[in-house]
Protein backbone atom coordinates (compact mmCIF):
# COMPACT_ATOMS: atom_id res chain seq x y z
CA UNK A 1 0.00 0.00 0.00
CA UNK A 2 1.37 3.44 -0.96
CA UNK A 3 1.79 6.05 1.69
CA UNK A 4 -0.89 8.33 0.30
CA UNK A 5 -3.32 5.57 0.78
CA UNK A 6 -2.26 4.53 4.33
CA UNK A 7 -3.19 8.23 5.19
CA UNK A 8 -6.63 7.90 3.50
CA UNK A 9 -7.44 4.35 5.34
CA UNK A 10 -4.46 3.02 7.03
CA UNK A 11 -3.86 -0.47 7.24
CA UNK A 12 -1.45 -3.19 8.18
CA UNK A 13 2.42 -2.31 10.02
CA UNK A 14 2.51 0.96 7.31
CA UNK A 15 -0.65 1.67 8.92
CA UNK A 16 -0.43 1.43 12.45
CA UNK A 17 3.22 3.81 12.04
CA UNK A 18 0.68 6.27 10.03
CA UNK A 19 -1.62 6.44 12.64
CA UNK A 20 0.86 7.11 15.89
CA UNK A 21 2.16 9.45 13.43
CA UNK A 22 -0.61 11.47 13.05
CA UNK A 23 -1.58 11.40 16.99
CA UNK A 24 1.59 13.20 17.14
CA UNK A 25 1.57 15.09 14.06
CA UNK A 26 -1.68 16.69 13.86
CA UNK A 27 -1.75 17.56 17.96
CA UNK A 28 -0.47 20.98 17.65
CA UNK A 29 -2.75 22.14 14.22
CA UNK A 30 -5.67 20.70 16.06
CA UNK A 31 -5.34 21.68 19.42
CA UNK A 32 -5.72 25.07 17.97
CA UNK A 33 -8.74 24.41 15.63
CA UNK A 34 -10.31 22.55 18.58
CA UNK A 35 -9.83 25.91 20.53
CA UNK A 36 -12.39 27.65 18.09
CA UNK A 37 -15.70 25.15 19.30
CA UNK A 38 -18.01 25.91 21.85
CA UNK A 39 -18.81 22.53 23.48
CA UNK A 40 -21.58 22.97 26.64
CA UNK A 41 -20.35 20.62 28.91
CA UNK A 42 -22.33 17.53 29.22
CA UNK A 43 -22.73 17.19 25.24
CA UNK A 44 -22.75 14.49 23.22
CA UNK A 45 -20.37 15.06 20.17
CA UNK A 46 -19.50 12.61 17.16
CA UNK A 47 -16.17 12.32 15.34
CA UNK A 48 -16.15 11.49 11.99
CA UNK A 49 -12.84 10.01 10.82
CA UNK A 50 -11.50 10.06 14.46
CA UNK A 51 -7.99 8.29 13.41
CA UNK A 52 -6.28 7.23 16.16
CA UNK A 53 -8.01 8.82 18.99
CA UNK A 54 -5.99 11.73 19.97
CA UNK A 55 -8.75 13.95 19.10
CA UNK A 56 -11.44 12.13 20.99
CA UNK A 57 -9.21 12.17 24.22
CA UNK A 58 -9.02 16.12 23.51
CA UNK A 59 -12.69 16.53 22.82
CA UNK A 60 -13.20 14.53 26.05
CA UNK A 61 -11.06 17.19 28.32
CA UNK A 62 -13.25 19.92 27.06
CA UNK A 63 -16.46 18.28 27.82
CA UNK A 64 -15.95 17.01 31.01
CA UNK A 65 -19.54 15.35 32.13
CA UNK A 66 -20.28 14.55 28.24
CA UNK A 67 -19.78 11.69 25.42
CA UNK A 68 -17.71 11.56 22.71
CA UNK A 69 -18.23 8.72 20.23
CA UNK A 70 -15.70 8.36 17.27
CA UNK A 71 -16.10 6.22 13.96
CA UNK A 72 -13.70 5.50 11.48
CA UNK A 73 -13.30 3.12 8.83
CA UNK A 74 -10.15 2.09 9.06
CA UNK A 75 -9.80 -0.72 11.27
CA UNK A 76 -6.27 0.44 12.40
CA UNK A 77 -7.71 3.65 13.49
CA UNK A 78 -10.51 2.05 15.44
CA UNK A 79 -8.18 -0.38 17.49
CA UNK A 80 -5.57 2.55 18.36
CA UNK A 81 -8.63 4.68 19.00
CA UNK A 82 -10.14 2.29 21.60
CA UNK A 83 -6.20 1.92 22.99
CA UNK A 84 -5.77 5.75 23.23
CA UNK A 85 -9.22 6.07 24.94
CA UNK A 86 -9.26 2.80 26.75
CA UNK A 87 -10.27 4.68 30.54
CA UNK A 88 -13.15 6.93 28.97
CA UNK A 89 -14.67 3.79 27.18
CA UNK A 90 -14.79 1.90 30.32
CA UNK A 91 -16.20 4.81 32.21
CA UNK A 92 -19.01 4.85 29.86
CA UNK A 93 -18.18 8.22 27.74
CA UNK A 94 -16.74 6.83 25.00
CA UNK A 95 -17.38 4.49 22.40
CA UNK A 96 -15.90 3.94 19.22
CA UNK A 97 -16.78 1.81 15.97
CA UNK A 98 -15.36 1.01 12.63
CA UNK A 99 -18.02 2.32 10.38
CA UNK A 100 -17.72 4.93 7.37
CA UNK A 101 -19.80 8.56 7.13
CA UNK A 102 -22.43 8.03 4.23
CA UNK A 103 -23.98 5.17 7.00
CA UNK A 104 -23.82 6.59 10.22
CA UNK A 105 -24.81 3.65 12.91
CA UNK A 106 -26.66 5.98 15.07
CA UNK A 107 -30.20 7.09 15.40
CA UNK A 108 -31.47 10.23 14.20
CA UNK A 109 -30.91 13.95 16.54
CA UNK A 110 -28.27 12.04 18.77
CA UNK A 111 -25.47 14.68 18.79
CA UNK A 112 -25.35 17.96 19.77
CA UNK A 113 -21.93 18.50 17.71
CA UNK A 114 -20.41 16.72 15.05
CA UNK A 115 -16.29 17.38 14.16
CA UNK A 116 -14.69 16.17 10.90
CA UNK A 117 -11.14 16.99 11.47
CA UNK A 118 -8.81 16.50 8.81
CA UNK A 119 -10.67 14.18 6.90
CA UNK A 120 -14.04 15.66 4.94
CA UNK A 121 -11.34 15.62 1.95
CA UNK A 122 -11.04 11.65 2.41
CA UNK A 123 -15.35 11.44 2.44
CA UNK A 124 -15.89 9.26 -1.08
CA UNK A 125 -19.20 10.62 -1.01
CA UNK A 126 -20.00 14.32 0.64
CA UNK A 127 -23.11 14.86 -0.29
CA UNK A 128 -24.57 11.60 1.21
CA UNK A 129 -22.30 12.24 4.40
CA UNK A 130 -23.16 15.96 5.03
CA UNK A 131 -26.82 14.42 4.88
CA UNK A 132 -26.25 11.44 7.80
CA UNK A 133 -24.06 14.18 9.79
CA UNK A 134 -27.19 16.31 9.57
CA UNK A 135 -29.57 13.65 10.50
CA UNK A 136 -27.22 12.71 13.43
CA UNK A 137 -27.40 16.21 14.77
CA UNK A 138 -29.90 17.73 17.57
CA UNK A 139 -32.05 20.56 15.97
CA UNK A 140 -29.49 24.09 16.73
CA UNK A 141 -26.28 21.27 16.54
CA UNK A 142 -22.91 22.06 15.27
CA UNK A 143 -20.92 20.58 12.28
CA UNK A 144 -17.47 21.63 13.27
CA UNK A 145 -15.30 20.79 10.28
CA UNK A 146 -11.51 21.58 10.35
CA UNK A 147 -8.53 21.10 7.61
Amino acid sequence: MSFIDNTRKPTGSGGKLMVAAMNIGHRALAGWGLGFLEINDGAEILDCGCGGGANIKKLLGMNKSGRVNGIDYSEVSVVKARAVNRAAIAGGRCEILRAGVTELPFTDAAYDIVTALETVYFWSDPRKSFGEVRRGLKGGGTFFIFN
